[in-house]
């Protein structure tokens, strides 16, 4: 029986003839014939002959030219060809940027073969066919995650070629923009899913406590150790640990972390007995892990060992229409935990959710959708709802407005010391 793109041609525009080779093997099961070329200018001699292509795998990082050159000159003469950039793990801004200017879909190197084969295959796939890949429990969601800006999407490429490895991600953010999220979405991606998800956040535990949640404790191994303890290090066995605010842990124990990475064997808290554990590690920060480095709050040789691939997450003011997709989903959440009928937003709040620059992000976005489900009620959130900083009306006003306000116990004594001296 024939495969359903035997008919298909693919270019790929790859100067690493290793690369090169391995992702043509990748698509041998699809039954499709892959030429090969090095260079942007030997993309470009083809282009009077391009039309016999299905699609375009190009790498944006060429000897000679710019990918973004040989996109612009393939989508001027074939604009209807799709096309594929390859990029490394530190140039997502630029696929991004390539799929602005006309790119099809992109591909984080190095990739799975699982992968390449889908995004090839949802390429070659007449448009009204393509799905997109995201989590069916909502539209637009992807494993807890809201919205398919361009942004976003780089995100979820990232998640879905980094879930299958056991190489550490290291998420960085501004705080509120989801990294507990993004690391939970890794996790529910990989084959590990079924085991444990174990999260600590650094910046929470006290310093003298923090090596005792990590790796546990003995009973007697200090004051308050009336029980053994398991840590989050025996906890995540089989599954993924996730550490938050990584960038606020002591430096003696980034040491004893650095070892544990290295070695997967730990000792618990006041015990001699070396244990081992299967572990994947996901760490995040609010900070430049890189600034970190510099001025000695975070050991070197520590941050390579987790810097392998770094994912940052866009903030809320970048995401475009994603604002209003969130928003949606929070109201229906807010609404119903408080048993209120809200269900959509005036054309006056949406302008503004838009034109806000969300410097607390998700999570602010959060706070003030609560505070307007808590204080009103109706179907239509409306611009006098908003609280501030979105808009000039604060919760004083609206109990001063709802009517008399109660006689505080201090303001009774008072009254009546004035009416007896009258």
């Amino acid at each position: 029986m024939q495969q359903p793109f035997a008919d298909k041609r693919i270019l790929m525009v790859e100067d690493t003839a290793s690369v090169a080779a391995l992702y043509k093997s990748y698509l041998n099961p699809l039954d499709i014939k892959v030429d090969v070329v090095t260079s942007g200018g030997a993309a470009l001699a083809l282009l009077p002959t391009m039309h016999q292509f299905s699609l375009v795998l190009l790498d944006l990082r060429l000897p000679d030219i710019s990918g973004f050159e040989v996109l612009s000159d393939i989508r001027k003469q074939h604009p209807d060809l799709p096309v594929i950039i390859m990029t490394a793990h530190g140039s997502i801004d630029a696929a991004v940027e390539a799929i602005r200017h006309g790119a099809s879909d992109f591909l984080i190197k190095p990739c799975e073969a699982d992968i390449l084969r889908m995004t090839v295959n949802k390429a070659l796939k007449p448009k009204g066919d393509s799905v997109p890949n995201l989590d069916n429990d909502e539209e637009g969601s992807y494993f807890g995650f809201i919205g398919s800006s361009l942004a976003m999407q780089a995100v979820y490429r990232v998640i879905e070629s980094a879930a299958p490895s056991k190489a550490t991600v290291f998420i960085t953010g501004d705080s509120g923009t989801g990294k507990e999220v993004c690391a939970e979405a890794i996790h529910s991606a990989s084959s590990r899913s079924k085991n444990a998800f174990v999260a600590i956040n650094c910046a929470a535990i006290p310093k003298d406590l923090i090596e005792s949640e990590l790796f546990g404790h003995v009973k007697g191994a200090f004051t308050g150790a009336v029980v053994d303890r398991e840590g989050a290090a025996e906890l995540a066995d089989g599954g993924t640990l996730f550490l938050d605010e990584i960038c606020e842990m002591d430096l003696d124990l980034q040491s004893k972390l650095l070892r544990f990475i290295q070695t997967g064997a730990f000792q618990k808290v006041g015990s001699s007995k070396i244990k081992k554990v299967d572990v994947r590690f996901i760490c995040a920060t609010n900070r430049d892990p890189w600034k970190e480095v510099t001025i000695g709050n975070f050991r070197e040789d520590l941050y390579y060992r987790l810097h392998v691939i770094p994912l940052a997450l866009p903030p809320l003011k970048e995401r475009g229409q994603d604002v209003i997709d969130i928003a949606h989903s929070l109201l229906a959440l807010f609404s119903a935990e408080e048993n209120k009928s809200f269900s959509r937003f005036s054309p006056e709040v949406r302008q503004r959710l838009l034109s806000y620059d969300w410097p607390g992000n998700v999570r602010q976005l959060q706070n003030i959708l609560r505070n307007v489900v808590v204080l009103h009620n109706g179907e239509e959130v409306t611009e006098h709802m908003l609280p501030p900083p979105l808009s000039d009306f604060s919760g004083a006003k609206i109990a001063l407005s709802s009517g008399r306000p109660r006689k505080t116990p201090e303001s009774v004594v008072s009254e009546s010391t004035s009416t007896v001296q009258s």
